[in-house]
């Protein structure tokens, strides 16, 4: 994020979905969308399930701890993991990242941030789209000088 080009190049609709803050959440989304389906499938508890969904939040997340984590291991989701782990009642947090790898979770969740991203810019296309028919429609009889 430079100081100097921040608004020519971004929004700041746009630097949220890219800020650490959300990726972590769409990390915890993920986990929390893998104990969802696995619990459909039967291969941990629904109430497991439910507890890492509860907990799936970035909010009161450590992100001291994350950093140091993933400064020691080489990425941040097993720090993540542990925190989330952490927060669970009962059991539940032993099936947090239940057969995952965590190249899964960190793709995934940049797929996420993506989708994100690339509806933000659908929605600016559809604003251009509009102020440019307006424009056309409003000057379409101006004739104009060319060669």
């Amino acid at each position: 994020d430079s100081l100097i080009f921040r608004d020519f190049y971004s929004t700041d609709a746009m630097r949220a979905i890219f800020d650490d803050a959300h990726l972590v959440q769409c990390w915890l989304d993920v986990e929390a969308a893998l104990a969802s389906d696995q619990a459909r499938l039967g291969k941990i508890s629904q109430v497991a399930a439910e507890e890492i969904k509860k907990q799936a939040k970035a909010e009161g997340m450590d992100y001291d701890k994350l950093r140091t984590g993933a400064n020691l291991v080489g990425y941040p989701i097993l720090p993540l993991v542990r925190q989330l782990a952490a927060r669970c009642a009962g059991d539940a947090g032993r099936y947090v990242h239940w057969g995952a790898t965590t190249q899964d979770i960190m793709d995934t969740g940049n797929v996420l941030q993506l989708r994100a991203a690339l509806t933000l810019i659908e929605q600016s296309i559809e604003q251009l789209i509009a102020a440019l028919t307006k424009i056309a429609q409003t000057y379409r009889a101006t004739v104009m000088a060319g060669n």
